[in-house]
Order: C-alpha cells, then sequence, then structure tokens
C-alpha cells in the first residue's frame, strides 16, 4: 500500500510537470503535485446537425488530463444522452419529437481514481426534421345527397395542404403525418381535386384523386296502401294487398314478400299471380305474370316473389294489387292482427321499399275465457267462456288443492259455457283449456287465475278513558281471520269485514311497560300476513314513600302516601283485603307522580296496597307495610 502511494505521488509531479511545460497550460486545469484529482473541462468544437429525420450527426472533442482513463464527450437536452470518445459520430435520440426545438449541451466525462463530469457548454439550437414523405390522398367517403366527399391522407408532419390554392388541412406533427378534409359543392359526375403539400411555404408535391357523384335515385316510386279483412274461423280467405304508383313505369324490378297474420299461414299452390289493376272503379287482370318465382316458407308464414319482367303499363296514381290465399286455424288466438307485403325494387324514375298493411280480424266464437267471482277467502272463481262452433266439449284442467285434475264442460248451442274452479291457491293458478269435437282437438287457450289477498295493515290506539281498553285496528283481506297473538297465545280475534277493515279490543297485560304482539291474517286455515304491533302502556304503579315496615305513631296516625304510575292513571289506596279506594283516591300527574294522605290508622299493623288503573285500562298494584309503634 505505501509502495503504491510513492508511485502515484511519483506520477502526479511527472503530470504536473508536463502541463506546466506544454502549450496547453493556458487552458487545461491540471493536478498539482503529488494530486489525483480528476481533471474535466468543457468540451470544444461542439456541433449537432441532423442527417435525416432520426439520425444526428455530433462533433466535438473532450478535454481532459493526461492520465485519465476514460475521457468522452457527452451531449445531452435532446431526448436522451449520447457519449462518444471525440471528433465525429452519430447518434439517435427516442424522446425528440418530430419538429421539436431544443438547444444540445455538451460536457467532458473523465475518471482517473474517481469520475467527474466537467461544465456544460451548448452549441446552437436544433429542430427534429419531420420524416420525408410525399403527398397521399385517398376518398374516405362521399354524399352523394349533400354533393361532399371526406378525403383524407398522409404527408410531411405539420405541411400544409392546399386545394386550388386554398389550405384545407395541416398533416399532424406525429410520425404519420396524417390529414384529411371535407370537400364540399361537388358536381354530379366526376369531380379531379388536386391537393397540394407546403413545407415551410415552400411547394414540395401534389397528388389527385377523383370523386364521382351521382344523381342519386327518387325514392317512394310505389307506396303500400292500407285495408281491412276479416278472416272467418276454419276457413281460407282471399286478401288484396294494394298498392299506388306514384311515377308512370312499365316493366319495374324487384321482390315482393307477403306476411301472413299471426296465428294464420298462406294456402300453399300461390307460386305465380297475375295482380290486377284500377282502371276507374273497375279492377282488371294484367295481362300476364306479375309475380314470379314464389316460395312459402316452411312454417307457411312468408310467402317471396320476384316482379315479372312484362310491361305493366302503370300510370302515376293508378292503383293495383295482388291476392293472397289465407288459411285462418279454428283454433285461433290471436284475434286482431294484419296481413303485410313489402315490395322493393326499382323502376326506371327511381327506386320503391314499401309495405302495404291490411288489418285483420279474425270473426266467429274462438275459445276463450274470463274469470268471475273469484273468492280469495274460499278459494274458488268461475270462468265464464265461449267455444268455436262444433264444439261438443271444453275440458279443464288446473290444481285442486296442489293436485292436478282434468274436468270437462259442455258448451251451450251458442258455443257459451262456465265452470266454478275450486280449491285454488293464493297467488297465479294457470288453467288450461282445450275445445273438443268430438275427440278431435279444434282449440287450446290458458287462462290464469289470480287470487290476490289484500295486505294486511294494523296500528294501536290508547282511548282517552283509561278504564277502556286499547284497540288494534286496520285493514285486511275481505272475509279473512285476523288474530292478535302475544307469542303462540291467541289474544283476540275477528273477521275482515266486507268494506276490508277491522278492529278488536285488547285486554291489558296487567304490568307496565310495551306489550309486543303480532297481528296475524289466515286465509284457509294459513297465516298470509304478520304484522307486528307495539302497546306502551307505561309505568306500573310503585308506592316510593314510606319504606316497607314505617312505623306508624299513634300520635300522627295519618301517613303520607306517595309513588308513581303512568301519567294520567287512576290511583286507589285501600288496606289489603279491604275496599280497593277505602284509604283513598288520585290521579297521577302528568309526570306520573301521585300523592295519598290516609285517615288515621288505628293502632295496629297494616298492609296498605295502591292499585293503578292506567291507559288501555291496565291495572296494576304495589303494597307497603305499616307497623303500628309499641
Amino acid at each position: 500500500m505505501r509502495i503504491t502511494t510513492i508511485a502515484m505521488a511519483a506520477t502526479a509531479v511527472v503530470v504536473s510537470a508536463l502541463v506546466a511545460g506544454g502549450p496547453a497550460s493556458a487552458t487545461t486545469t491540471s493536478a498539482p503535485p503529488g494530486s489525483t484529482r480528476t481533471v474535466a473541462n468543457t468540451p470544444t468544437g461542439v456541433s449537432l446537425t441532423p442527417i435525416d429525420d432520426r439520425t444526428y450527426r455530433v462533433t466535438g472533442k473532450p478535454r481532459c488530463g493526461l492520465f485519465e482513463t476514460t475521457c468522452q464527450i457527452h451531449v445531452g437536452n435532446v431526448g436522451g444522452d449520447y457519449h462518444w470518445d471525440g471528433g465525429t459520430s452519430t447518434a439517435t435520440f427516442a424522446g425528440w419529437r418530430y419538429g421539436e426545438t431544443r438547444t444540445p449541451r455538451f460536457w467532458t466525462y473523465a475518471c482517473l481514481i474517481g469520475c467527474k463530469n466537467s461544465g456544460t457548454v451548448s452549441s446552437s439550437p436544433v429542430t427534429r426534421p419531420y420524416p420525408q414523405r410525399a403527398i397521399t390522398a385517398q376518398v374516405a367517403s362521399k354524399d352523394d345527397v349533400g354533393r361532399t366527399a371526406r378525403i383524407t391522407g398522409t404527408a410531411m408532419g405539420k405541411a400544409s395542404i392546399r386545394l386550388n390554392g386554398r389550405q384545407v388541412a395541416t398533416a399532424s406533427d406525429a410520425g404519420t403525418g396524417t390529414w384529411e378534409t371535407t370537400v364540399t359543392g361537388l358536381q354530379v359526375g366526376k369531380n379531379t381535386l388536386v391537393f397540394q403539400q407546403y413545407v415551410d411555404g415552400q411547394y414540395r408535391d401534389q397528388t389527385s384523386v377523383t370523386v364521382t357523384i351521382t344523381d342519386p335515385a327518387k325514392p317512394g316510386r310505389i307506396t303500400g296502401n292500407v285495408g281491412t279483412a276479416d278472416l272467418p274461423r276454419g276457413a281460407t280467405t282471399t286478401v288484396y294487398a294494394g298498392y299506388t304508383a306514384q311515377s308512370a313505369f312499365t316493366t319495374p324490378t324487384g321482390t315482393l314478400v307477403f306476411t301472413a297474420p299471426e296465428g294464420t299461414t298462406f294456402a300453399p299452390g300461390q307460386d305465380r299471380q297475375t295482380g290486377q289493376y284500377r282502371d276507374g272503379t273497375t279492377w282488371k287482370d294484367f295481362g300476364g305474370d306479375s309475380l314470379v318465382s314464389g316460395s312459402r316458407s316452411a312454417d307457411g308464414r312468408t310467402y317471396s316473389f320476384s316482379l315479372g319482367s312484362r310491361n305493366w303499363a302503370i300510370a302515376a296514381g293508378q292503383q293495383f294489387r295482388f291476392a293472397m290465399r289465407i288459411e285462418t286455424p279454428i283454433g285461433i288466438t290471436t284475434t286482431t292482427s294484419s296481413l303485410r307485403g313489402t315490395l322493393a325494387g326499382s323502376v326506371a324514375a327511381g327506386t320503391f321499399d314499401t309495405t302495404a298493411t291490411v288489418t285483420t280480424t279474425v270473426t266467429g266464437a274462438g275459445l276463450q275465457a274470463t274469470v268471475e267471482d273469484v273468492d280469495v277467502v274460499d278459494g274458488t272463481a268461475t270462468l265464464v267462456g265461449t267455444a268455436p262452433a262444433g264444439t261438443t266439449s271444453v275440458e279443464v284442467t288446473w290444481k285442486r288443492d296442489g293436485t292436478e285434475v282434468t274436468r270437462s264442460v259442455t258448451p251451450s248451442s251458442t258455443g257459451s259455457w262456465n265452470f266454478g274452479l275450486t280449491g285454488l291457491a293464493n297467488g297465479t293458478n294457470p288453467v288450461h283449456l282445450v275445445a273438443r269435437k268430438g275427440s278431435e282437438e279444434v282449440a287450446s287457450a290458458d287462462v290464469d287465475v289470480r287470487l290476490v289477498i289484500a295486505a294486511l295493515t294494523a296500528s294501536a290506539q290508547f282511548p282517552a278513558d283509561v278504564s277502556e281498553r286499547a284497540t288494534v285496528a286496520g285493514r285486511g283481506q275481505p272475509g279473512a281471520r285476523v288474530e292478535v297473538r302475544d307469542g303462540a297465545r291467541v289474544l283476540v280475534g275477528t273477521t275482515v269485514g266486507e268494506d276490508g277493515n277491522w278492529t278488536v279490543s285488547v285486554s291489558a297485560p296487567g304490568r307496565g311497560g310495551v306489550f309486543a304482539l303480532q297481528v296475524v291474517q289466515r286465509v284457509r286455515s294459513q297465516d298470509t300476513d304478520t304484522v307486528p304491533v307495539r302497546l306502551d302502556y307505561g309505568a306500573a304503579v310503585r308506592i316510593t314513600s314510606p319504606g316497607d315496615g314505617f312505623p306508624v305513631s299513634p300520635v300522627w296516625p295519618e301517613v303520607r302516601i306517595a309513588g308513581v304510575a303512568a301519567p294520567g292513571a287512576a290511583i286507589d289506596l285501600g288496606e289489603q283485603g279491604g275496599v280497593v279506594d277505602g284509604l283513598g283516591h288520585t290521579v297521577a300527574d302528568g309526570d306520573g307522580r301521585w300523592v295519598i294522605r290516609t285517615p288515621a290508622l288505628e293502632a295496629r299493623d297494616h298492609v296498605v296496597v295502591a292499585t293503578a288503573t292506567s291507559k288501555g285500562a291496565n291495572t296494576t298494584t304495589s303494597s307497603v307495610r305499616l307497623v303500628a309503634e309499641r
């Protein structure tokens, strides 16, 4: 360790001598003799020049002492830190944005025993170039009706995009250089648009796009009519769907798709149709097939056609129509619907996409039922309904007391019938109906019978007269049983009136405090609702003075008895086994306090009892033993 120190000192002396005698002694800071201090001076000849949009040429010379093991030049403040040994090098800086101007800062980094940075020196400000990019343009979208087009493209970042000498967009400063503009006022036909790219006010290049604006076809050249039709049950009916021409036409192209009314189907074999046109007040057949290539869907609900390629010779304002045969089941349940015919295509004058709508009504009695005379308490209801013509029986299936049963009823000659349901449950009871003609099922239907139990309400009230019992009243299901319970014990019960009201009087508990009760509504021996009710009877009577065993002097045989009870309670004071109010009577004040002075008591022991009658006819007692002095 000692030898190393001497060698280093000797080296420092040599360095000092060389530096002191050399030509750079005026500009280079050197370590004094015997010093191991690292020398790092500001670099010289620094510069940073863009080569392209991502690469830079850096130049500079670091300045260190004679014996530094590391002597480099660094550049920073340019979106990164780059170092080299001096001279000229190339570098890239990821954090330097396109078009951003920065001032590079250079410094020397040197290491001997330790390492250090010199002060910084700045070069001229430098702006990162945008990528060199030729202008591009394309039509992103166009609006034939508005005669506009949205043009998008790419160019150099921040480039000015001009159309006919007028700036219409500026390219983004991101690496993509994207731009867009909307051009208005275009003409029908081809429009050639030439876009020019200007960079820093100087023309660079140009490109062109062609926008073709077409004169949009006029829509609504045919409109669908509306109408009505009856559909007898169990029959096949011809229904017409009509249209009106808004422009004259000869040979249309397009399709016509019919949709049958709900619950019906199209009769098969209607793949070609002639159709009719109106001539004055008369409907006449077309001269050939106007609907061809008909296709009936598997479920019979739609029928699709192509329009026949023939001379229709329809004038503006003239009507034409097509007939469809519709099969209506006898047991159909949807009685009101519509036949719809959607006609879409084009004629020379324009286009059409319209729907003719014929509102249909099913005639004749169907299988249906209404619910009447619902008795929630008894669990019964009556179905009143009709059946299709020719029905010999109607089967009714429901759950009676939880078990599914089926019963049959015979409709009258007019198809009317009624049936009484029993054993229904609370809530919704599904009922399934089947109409039969002999053993053949001709119709079916479902109906829900709802037994909705009125909600139970309950509230308690104390009469002003403390001798009267508290009442509990409310509303419930007419005819239902209402019980007031203390736990499992039924205190009192009643039946809800036809108006839904009920009321009961509740016997007092014979104690103070809150009497927590439950009010329960019962339907068909089942609890359906429970409402808690709290009756606060207030404090029980209590003698507070004198204490038990109080001595009564024969000199002062009258005794002042004091106590507390529920406010407003009637207080009777008497001797045990005697008249209840034989020693006095009073009423507790608003705070529940009371005082009675007895008449002169006989010279013997007494047990005095205070009896309080408080709100709700609640009776409580308290006693004290008085001892005669001997």
